[in-house]
């Protein structure tokens, strides 16, 4: 059995911190229906929170479908991380899978999985194992390593479901040397960004002939923030992008584990217009193989006509602002300007923090 990780699935079962059940904060008179009643509400809410838009995000789908009939063999032994509803593991079978095995850490999701598998007619190829990946070793698979890996435990963040964590201990304990893992890879991007509205909503000038500037002393230019959680898709927001892209990490599943990434680099950067710089935008875009034949992307260009994707994934936001003595003031660039983005990973490399500073 491999080490515990840091970050556990929502509704881990071995997560005494998500063991309290749905419907807790209701008063006594307040109806609950019997099928929530004894699942627990990190599950429930996680669910509702994005496992739905992702199921109906086609282009997601797709991409996965695609990927797995491109690389399946008629003999191969699949292993997915994180099954959810099933649907991957069901898209594995019906590529031509010898075998599918579905790990599903909440014991009420494995459950449904397995009888969404039924329902499906694929019960005798997909073999559901309530436990954490971590928990699973090659006895579980039928004392044989699995031929190919597929997971989707992409966040908001690329890494951040602990995806470094998961995917290399199953590619060192559970998988063949010479399997595919799907996704196979890849990377974390960033945007600098001017926008009235982000600014319309994260600071204050002033209303009327009232100076209220001394209220930013309270802005929040520490915390990576999604853009779901301030209540916007960013696509739909007036923006001008000061650097349009960089990379800030480029991720191999086939080969990185934890650790791969620096708790710290700096980032040069170059402003392609005058400005101001109102936040840190980042993004990923994640790849089938590596040869890269297709790609999946939270971009904004890429999340505009996908609702879902955006209300599963979106992108994140950091704040930016210039230090003075007397608190936040913007920061202000010139065409041509030199800039360095310093980048900071937690030690897991699912959190991740910015610094902008003039090179």
């Amino acid at each position: 059995m491999a080490a515990q990780p840091k970050w556990f699935p929502p509704g881990a079962d071995c997560d005494a911190n998500q063991a309290e059940l749905f419907g807790r904060d209701l008063e006594e008179h307040f109806e609950l229906p019997e099928r929530l009643a004894d699942k627990s509400a990190s599950l429930v809410e996680a669910v509702n929170d994005f496992h739905y838009a992702m199921l109906n995000d086609h282009e997601r789908n797709e991409f996965y479908r695609r990927a797995l009939a491109e690389q399946i063999q008629p003999s191969d032994i699949v292993l997915e991380i994180g099954t959810g509803s099933g649907l991957l593991a069901m898209l594995a079978a019906k590529a031509g899978a010898r075998h599918v095995y579905a790990i599903e850490a909440n014991r009420h999701m494995a459950q449904l999985a397995q009888h969404i598998i039924s329902v499906n007619g694929l019960a005798d190829r997909i073999t559901v194992i309530n436990a954490l990946s971590t928990e699973v070793t090659v006895e579980h698979l039928g004392g044989q390593r699995a031929d190919a890996l597929v997971s989707e435990i992409l966040g908001t963040l690329l890494l951040g479901e602990s995806a470094l964590q998961y995917i290399s201990d199953a590619r060192e304990r559970l998988l063949k040397p010479d399997a595919r893992i799907i996704p196979a890879g890849g990377r974390q991007l960033i945007s600098l960004v001017e926008s009235e509205d982000i600014k319309s909503i994260t600071s204050v000038q002033s209303w009327g002939d009232l100076d209220l500037r001394a209220f930013n002393v309270l802005q929040d230019t520490v915390s990576l923030v999604f853009t779901k959680q301030y209540g916007f898709r960013f696509s739909s927001t007036k923006h001008k992008m000061i650097v349009s892209k960089a990379t800030v990490a480029d991720v191999d599943f086939h080969t990185d584990g934890e650790g791969a990434l620096p708790l710290e680099m700096t980032v040069e950067l170059t402003a392609e217009c005058d400005g101001r710089v109102d936040a840190v935008l980042t993004y990923w875009e994640a790849y089938d193989s590596r040869e890269k034949t297709s790609v999946m992307s939270t971009e904004p260009s890429a999340t505009e006509g996908n609702f879902a994707r955006d209300m599963q994934w979106g992108q994140a936001i950091q704040l930016v602002e210039e230090a003075t003595e007397t608190g936040p003031q913007p920061f202000h660039v010139k065409k041509g300007d030199k800039l360095e983005l310093v980048v900071r990973f937690s030690e897991d490399s699912a959190v991740m923090q910015f610094s902008l500073q003039r090179a």
